[in-house]
């Protein structure tokens, strides 16, 4: 069976490829995140390979597709998931190559989204198709859960299937492509915690200060307190920290993240988003308004940062808080010594020479929906550099790479299934 999935995935690059470079240049950008397109793009390609597959569609702009096909016999059942809609592409006069263009130059296709993650959810498709000619071979099930509204939160897509869909999309495991960095696999994702904070204060004109403080000022006194909760210590499960603490990890986490993430992957982040405050230069602010994103790890959860927030705010009578998108109220894992890890270390490592390591993602996936049912999930994709930023562009060498490395994986760990069952 292995020798096949290496065949395909040899004689079909050009295939593999010109499907990329099309779904490049279907635009998914998200706002408005209609995926209708690409929905149709991936259902042509479904139906031309005879694979079955049904739509679900909770907002009408938002589709989301559901493939499933049942093996030889009885085993596990796998989860292939990946998104179709990107982030918006901004002002398109200063790329250098048009967005939507997938455009090859020096061995990367160009155009929003390549990273994140259209050349992820275009190979867990191919995997999901070559799985499907090995089906009188393989035991188990395999589905393949294609989403729209992940760059705005799931609300629509993954999230709404696990809680509709259970018994179609939740599984055994779940694979997932988001960029990842092909030297780390990611088995957990800080979480999300997004809060605004609205400063009200009387105002007033700037050369009578003693009539009413700042609402400026003020924020720029609750900004200092609040980076104050970047020093909160996790208290990580000991799989979790004994993972984490080795330094090949560490090293690998830099290497992935850019210098410095493998700190930031285990405290607390704060990022002040936005900063709206004040009218005129002469006048005392009446109003500011912060909106600020913490990213909790393991270890710390939404409700321990924001018991943090309401201490810090009882010193600011003046001030209010909302909390705009609570995300999981934990930063979720998966058990870093699960049997995917080892399938997927051991096939990358087979063709990269050195195992990729187990870290944990700054970013939110849509595996955290999975992860809250209690399903394991594992990502592991192409480099993150450049996502969503100008001339976007991925390395079809590592496009390559994470199919490969996902079609074997899944082909152990299916097999493996039969075996210990």
């Amino acid at each position: 069976m292995r020798d096949k999935l290496l065949h395909w995935l040899d004689t079909e690059r050009d295939r593999q490829l010109e499907f990329l470079q099309a779904f490049t240049r279907i635009d998914t950008c998200n706002p408005p995140g209609d995926t209708t397109e690409a929905a149709q793009f991936f259902r042509k390609f479904l139906d031309a390979e005879g694979i079955a597959h049904r739509t679900e569609a909770p907002q009408q702009i938002f589709p989301n597709l559901i493939s499933t096909f049942e093996g030889k016999s009885p085993g596990r059942h796998l989860v292939l998931n990946g998104h179709l809609d990107v982030f918006p592409i901004g002002d398109r006069s200063v790329w250098k190559h048009d967005p939507l263009s997938g455009d090859i130059v020096d061995g990367r296709v160009y155009g929003r989204g390549t990273v994140d993650m259209k050349c992820g959810t275009t190979a867990l498709l191919f995997v999901h198709a070559y799985l499907h000619r090995l089906r009188h071979e393989l035991p188990g099930k395999v589905t393949l859960t294609v989403v729209s509204d992940e760059e705005t939160g799931g609300r629509w897509g993954a999230d709404w299937l696990v809680r509709n869909c259970a018994a179609e999309v939740l599984g055994d495991c779940v694979l997932n492509t988001e960029p990842s960095g092909i030297h780390t696999v990611r088995f957990g994702e800080k979480s999300m915690l997004w809060v605004r904070f609205r400063i009200a204060v009387p105002g007033g004109h700037s050369a009578y200060p003693h009539t009413s403080p700042s609402a400026n000022k003020i924020a720029a006194s609750l900004i200092k307190d609040l980076e104050a909760i970047e020093a909160m210590v996790p208290d990580e499960p000991e799989t979790v920290r004994q993972t984490l603490q080795r330094g090949e990890v560490m090293e690998a986490a830099d290497r992935s993240l850019g210098q410095g993430g493998a700190g930031v992957m285990r405290r607390v982040s704060v990022n002040l988003g936005t900063l709206q405050g004040g009218v005129k230069i002469n006048l005392l602010p009446a109003e500011c308004v912060l909106d600020v994103d913490f990213r909790p790890p393991v270890g710390i959860t939404r409700a321990a940062v924001m018991e943090k927030v309401t201490a810090i705010v009882a010193r600011y009578p003046m001030v209010s808080v909302e909390e705009l998108l609570s995300g999981n109220p934990e930063s979720t894992w998966s058990d870093p010594t699960h049997e995917m890890m080892g399938h997927l270390t051991r096939n990358a490592a087979a063709a990269l020479g050195y195992p990729p390591q187990p870290i944990v993602s700054l970013g939110g996936t849509d595996t955290r929906f999975w992860r809250r049912a209690g399903v394991p999930c594992f990502v592991y994709g192409c480099s993150p550099a450049g996502m969503g930023g100008i001339d976007e562009a991925v390395s079809i060498a590592e496009f390559r790479h994470v199919m490969h490395v996902h079609a074997l994986a899944a082909c152990d760990y299916l097999m493996a299934g039969r075996l210990s069952g």
